[in-house]
């Protein structure tokens, strides 16, 4: 299979999402999105390897309130983009269950 093959299609979408690990933390512009996960530009210094598990908080920049909190596994890693895996199936855009 393609590194960059996913199982479901992929649309655009710009939102802000910050990326939790461990005791660390990014905040980077999501680029597209899908059922299974999602694609964003790398953010500065980022120091994510593929495997790794992370927690991605999704925030609604229209309306105030509580973020989206999506567990997932860093799928791709590349100069400038992540790709991430959700552990399980999200809207799109992910929303609170």
């Amino acid at each position: 299979m393609d590194a960059n093959a996913r199982w479901n299609d992929r649309v655009p979408f710009a939102a802000k999402v910050m990326v939790l690990r461990d005791d660390e933390a990014w905040v980077g512009e999501v680029t597209d999105l899908s059922e299974g996960g999602c694609g964003l530009f790398r953010p500065a210094d980022c120091t994510l390897e593929v495997a790794q598990i992370v927690r991605l908080v999704f925030f609604d920049e229209i309306q105030a309130g509580p973020a989206v909190v999506v567990d997932a596994r860093v799928a791709r890693v590349e100069n400038g983009s992540l790709g991430f895996e959700y552990h399980e199936t999200q809207a799109v855009p992910p929303v609170r269950a």
